[in-house]
This record gives C-alpha cells, structure tokens and sequence, in this order.
C-alpha cells in the first residue's frame, strides 16, 4: 500500500519527465510508484547521508530523481514519520549505455546530477560512498559480473554500501516470469540475440562475500510477480 507522503513524492519526482514527453512521465511514475526497491531504499535507511553515489545503468534516473525530489520533500515536512531523513547532501552520478535514456535523464534531473554515457564495465569509478544497480549485470557475461563487483570494491570507502538487485534463477515459477518478462523486454527494443546471465541468490551472495563485501539480501518483489532478490554490501 503506497501512503500518502509517499504518493505525493513520486508525484514531484516523476513531474519533470514530461519535458520528455508522455512516455517518460509515464514510465518514471509507473516505475516508482510499482517497483518495491524503491520504498525500500528511502524506509530503510540504507543510502549514505553524504558523498558521491554512483547509480550505474541508471536508466532514465529515476532513482536520482527520487532522491532529489525526498530531501525538497522531508524540508517542507512531507515526509513518513516512520521514515529515516533522506539522504541530503549526496552528490548524485548516473551511468547509462542508451543515448536515449541518458538523455532523457540528463533532461529531467536539469543539472542536480550529472549523467554519463558509458559503459560500466569501463567508465571510470572514483572514490565512492555508495553504488546502485539494479537490474544491470544480468545483461553481463559471467566474467564481467565479476569484473564490475571487483571494480565497485575498489572504489568503495570502507563502510561504502553496494546496493545490487537481481534475480534469483532459484526462486521458481516467479524467476521464469521474471525470465521472460527480461526476454520480452529485449525483443521489444530488437535485442533479439541478447543473452541474460542469471545467478541463484547464494551464489550472488558468494560473489559478494569473495569481492570483500558484509551481505544481506532481502526479497524485492512485493507487490509484483517477480522473483528479484536486493543485497545490501557493506565494503569490509
């Protein structure tokens, strides 16, 4: 159940997509307003106050948007009271491979993040209290999901947070929903050769552990018919 304060923010955070167009408003609201991690990430906490947060793969930003529409949000006092304060002085960077996405994300953030065009297998990572992503490694092959892990380590601050989303190839019926519904995704923007990497959670829970990271991995898909799985990795 989405509650009042929380429906007014993804409002706010969705409004400045219509520069783009009616697609992009629609897609950031149903985005935020459908997608769990999304409540998840601003009720628990979990999100440095300060630093530099990477968002890689970031999409259309939205998570960025989110963000920087929940700190206007809590200074007006329209903020869940169970809620933790957002972060407030986080410097916001998103990486996206699409031309498109990145600018339609450059457009609707308008100068309080900054959004790259790249690829993260490759971007440079600076020193970093934080990284997201979610969604993003499945497109990877293996070596590459392992590659990435290792890179974020290395940027992270000690006590920097990792915030990885995936599915679990072992949750059952809801993974192959979640299976196809990625299939039909790529089809749909004709990447009909594109090969999806998927993982059981213990074994993204392994990777993790190996790459030097404190792991806990909380179910992702109320609401949804999905079987995603979100680890939160704190840097040792």
């Amino acid at each position: 159940m989405i509650n009042r304060e929380f429906a007014a923010l993804v409002e706010a955070a969705a409004a400045p997509y219509r520069r783009s167009g009616r697609y992009a408003w629609r897609f950031a609201r149903g985005k935020l307003r459908g997608d769990p991690v999304f409540r998840f990430l601003l009720s628990s906490g979990v999100l440095p106050s300060a630093g530099v947060l990477f968002d890689l793969g970031c999409g259309q930003g939205v998570l960025m948007a989110l963000l920087r529409s929940a700190s206007a949000c809590h200074a007006r006092g329209n903020w869940p009271a169970e809620w933790p304060a957002p972060p407030s002085s986080l410097k916001l960077h998103g990486v996206e491979l699409s031309r498109r996405r990145a600018e339609v994300a450059g457009q609707a953030l308008d100068g309080s993040a900054e959004v790259e065009r790249g690829d993260i297998r490759h971007v440079p990572l600076p020193a970093c209290a934080a990284i997201v992503i979610l969604d993003v490694l499945l497109y990877l092959s293996d070596a590459d999901q392992r590659r990435v892990l290792a890179r974020c380590a290395a940027a992270l601050r000690p006590g920097g947070v990792l915030v990885l989303r995936e599915a679990d190839a072992g949750a059952g019926l809801p993974f192959q929903v979640t299976r196809w519904a990625e299939k039909l995704a790529c089809w749909s923007r004709g990447q009909f050769r594109q090969r999806l990497r998927y993982r059981r959670a213990r074994e993204w829970r392994a990777l993790l552990e190996a790459a030097g990271f404190t792991v806990e991995a909380h179910p992702m898909s109320e609401g949804t018919p999905f079987g995603n799985v979100l680890f939160v990795a704190l840097r040792r």
